[in-house]
């Protein structure tokens, strides 16, 4: 019979392997989307400043949040100091994602409308 003692706890990498990498890649591809995004509309605006009416201030506000966002849990994915509870820290990056990703998606969706 297994003593209890001689059991392993289960580490960062086992327990949240599978789903940190998807999230680095999901966060670079919408992040150079939105960092695109914003380089090309600052340079199509030439005579007159990128930002100029309510829409272009909310979408500029909601994605600048949003990169912030997305780099606070690209931080806390990739850091790699000792979590003694890895699942409940994946689980804020994972809230902080999704936050991000509705903070960009809605900042499109009121610019489209106002």
């Amino acid at each position: 019979m297994a003593d209890a003692t001689n059991e392993t706890c289960p580490t960062y990498e086992a327990e949240i392997a599978g789903f940190r990498q998807p999230m680095v890649t999901s966060i670079g591809i919408i992040m150079g989307f939105q960092l695109g995004f914003l380089a090309n509309w600052a340079l199509t605006a030439e005579t007159v400043p990128a930002v100029s009416g309510l829409a272009d201030t909310v979408l500029a506000l909601t994605f600048m949040a949003s990169i912030a966002l997305f780099t606070l849990v690209l931080f806390r994915v990739l850091n790699n100091r000792t979590n003694p509870q890895p699942g409940m820290g994946y689980q804020r990056s994972l809230r902080y994602y999704l936050a991000a990703l509705i903070l960009a998606f809605s900042g499109l969706a009121v610019a489209l409308f106002v």
